[in-house]
């Protein structure tokens, strides 16, 4: 149990000192991201960028939004509406105007139908539930890769 708490302990700990974090170019008004020695990893083209969740941060460009990960990759392309933060494991997205659910490596694991969709209510969400409005009633639903 002690080797696992250490091993946890760095695996975060180089998490942490990994991070990637936004930040905003007065020169063309577009935010990108700089890892921890301040070094460009992603060059200013975001419209908006926010910090990371989980490994991951949405961005907007155009009015539509993406994700990017740790390391500065596109993850997910801006393409979406709206979307939330990821959340164990997934992040809600909007699209045409309904609301599903994407996982880490952009896979839509529960398609856009919902009125509404959030899976950030409390500790339910990272048991891998949401709550979502379907035909105006709410109710939750869970959350699976495989689905």
């Amino acid at each position: 149990m002690k080797i696992y708490l250490l091993f946890s302990f760095l695996f975060f700990t180089l998490l942490l000192k990994a991070q990637v974090v936004p930040f905003y170019s007065a020169s063309n008004d577009k935010y990108g991201y700089k890892n921890d020695k301040g070094e460009v990893v992603i060059t200013p083209k975001y419209d908006l960028a926010y910090t990371l969740d989980e490994g991951m941060a949405a961005v907007r460009v155009n009015g539509k939004y993406g994700f990017v990960d740790i390391s500065g990759k596109e993850i997910v392309s801006p393409r979406y509406e709206n979307t939330w933060k990821f959340i164990g494991g997934f992040a809600a997205i909007k699209s045409g105007g309904k609301y599903g659910f994407i996982d880490k490596t952009g896979k839509e694991v529960i398609p856009p139908i919902y009125e509404e969709g959030y899976n950030y209510h409390g500790a339910c969400c990272y048991k891998g539930l949401a709550h979502v409005k379907l035909n105006g009633k709410w109710k939750v639903i869970k959350i699976t890769s495989g689905q």
